[in-house]
């Protein structure tokens, strides 16, 4: 009988040991924990779709000291065969990401990643199981790499579109395989029960590409979101959230020349696997001592405050933020986005908690931006916000499902201005003004922000396209860090001139 079952996971971000780091306690997530439910014969297949080597504060702490590459040996000791890639792979330059898949056991699927004459780098695969099953596998990843990435990281290759790429393949594949399996790291661009089109771009185009290729499953990745396994267009398909929380298994039975499939995700529990946690715990103990190191002695904690009461009056942390921002750009206005972890911070600052606060690995980049374009991107930033039924300001659900983007919502220190939420949208920035004098369409400020909102990042488009004056080196990480060598307590200014009603 021909059969088969794969284990997959997406977007595991570096987070290989049970702890998201800002909880204490176990946890139910890690790739550790995830890999203790494997249990592999000659026809199991062993998947990941991506976002491997970025995330976490245990790959920061090795972007900084020399030590084991973490996700490549709990990779290889849990059996991995396969893995496509996934955009924040190539977050370090692709030289760097090729040092880590150097010493991967497995096989990397990409095939719109090309040379620059077009060749896949990383070609579909066929996998032969003991029972005889040949499975086929195709990997795929979200062009819009294009868009984030600094063009030095991506030198010497090209990611072409997923769509095109993969339909040649395909059919070459079926010509040879069973069963045809794509890994694509991107998401769904449609509500997944209505059908309704939720995203024009091609960040994430699942749904089309159940639509448009000859695919028995597509597993996806990049949204984090919990999508049950379910059939769109005649294909299988699914995602995960992030950080290993759960895996996905599936299992493949021909019966009377007929391919029926059981697929199912599962949490990653609190059992870890013994081997791989011998073998890195020397370095989580590490990584667990340089984040408790000692930044500061605050005079008081900063308590948490749920995500729609920061956007709308903002805290002491994010003012923290807009401080140092425009201490190092000297712009006149800059940007300061939410996060999705809790905003909090406790009299003894840590490590841990400047990382809590501020999770990206981002740098700080300066734009020359017009009055109507800033407009024209905050009306995009008040669509963050929506009226319910009783009249009280809520969050808009498009920035909570397919997945929570709180990151795309920015809060503007060195203006002031409001929005009226109760007018349509394109319509709800009533206020807008620089120094005390309305903002008219031709001024021209200097903003600064963070490198992927500087290059469109949240589809700010009128950002991406406006003059770049000055691009950082430094992580903005570490310039929250040194702030506090030469101050002991959070900054006052600069004070956020904003409304919402």
């Amino acid at each position: 009988m021909k059969r088969f079952k794969i284990y997959y996971t997406s977007d595991v971000h570096g987070y290989l040991f049970p702890t998201d780091y800002i909880q204490n306690g176990p946890q139910a997530l890690g790739l550790i924990n995830v890999a203790a439910n494997y249990h592999k014969d000659g026809d199991t297949i062993i998947i990941d779709g991506g976002d491997m080597y970025q995330g976490s504060p245990l790959v920061q702490y090795l972007q900084k000291h020399h030590d084991i590459d973490a996700v490549t040996t709990a990779m290889n000791m849990a059996g991995y065969d396969y893995v496509t890639l996934g955009n924040h792979d190539f977050n370090f330059g692709y030289d760097e990401l090729q040092k880590h898949l150097a010493n991967l056991n497995a096989t990397v699927v990409a095939e719109n990643v090309t040379d620059l004459s077009g060749k896949t780098r990383y070609p579909a695969q066929i996998k032969r199981l003991e029972n005889g099953t040949k499975v086929g596998i195709i990997g795929l990843v979200t062009d819009y790499i294009n868009i984030w990435e600094k063009p030095a990281h991506l030198k010497g290759i090209k990611i072409e579109s997923p769509r095109i790429k993969a339909s040649e393949t395909i059919a070459r594949l079926r010509e040879t395989v069973d069963v045809v399996v794509g890994v694509y790291h991107g998401g769904y661009e449609r509500d997944l029960t209505t059908g309704e089109l939720i995203s024009d771009s091609t960040e994430n185009i699942a749904w089309q590409l159940t639509n448009e290729l000859d695919l028995d499953m597509l597993l996806t990745g990049h949204q984090h979101g919990d999508v049950k396994p379910q059939v769109i267009n005649g294909v299988l398909t699914l995602q995960m959230p992030n950080q290993g929380k759960l895996f996905a298994e599936i299992t493949g039975t021909q019966i009377d020349g007929q391919w029926q499939f059981d697929a199912s995700t599962k949490s990653a529990g609190f059992v870890s696997q013994e081997n791989i946690k011998r073998q890195l715990e020397p370095l989580q103990e590490k990584v667990s001592a340089w984040l408790d190191q000692p930044i500061t002695q605050l005079e008081h904690a900063i308590e948490s405050e749920p995500p729609l009461d920061l956007a709308q009056h903002g805290n002491r942390i994010l003012q923290w933020i807009a401080h140092v921002q425009l201490l190092a750009s000297k712009a006149d206005i800059t940007l300061v986005s939410l996060n999705n972890n809790p905003s909090n911070l406790p009299k003894n600052l840590t490590l841990r908690r400047v990382l809590q606060n501020y999770p990206f690995d981002n740098t700080l980049v300066t734009k020359r931006v017009t009055g109507h374009d800033l407009r024209v991107s905050l009306e995009h930033t008040a669509q963050y916000f929506t009226l319910i039924d009783d009249g009280k300001i809520a969050i808009n659900s498009k920035w909570l499902t397919p997945k929570v983007e709180h990151y795309n919502y920015d809060l503007a220190f060195g203006i002031d201005y409001g929005f009226d939420i109760s007018q349509p949208i394109g319509q709800r920035v009533t206020k807008l003004n620089y120094r005390g004098v309305a903002v008219k369409e031709t001024d021209v400020f200097t903003v600064a922000m963070n490198n992927y909102r500087a290059v469109g990042g949240g589809n700010y488009t009128e950002y991406r396209d406006s003059e770049t004056v000055t691009t950082g080196d430094q992580a903005i990480q570490d310039m929250l860090i040194a702030f506090f060598k030469t101050n002991t307590q959070l900054p006052e200014s600069p004070k956020l001139q904003f409304y919402v009603k």
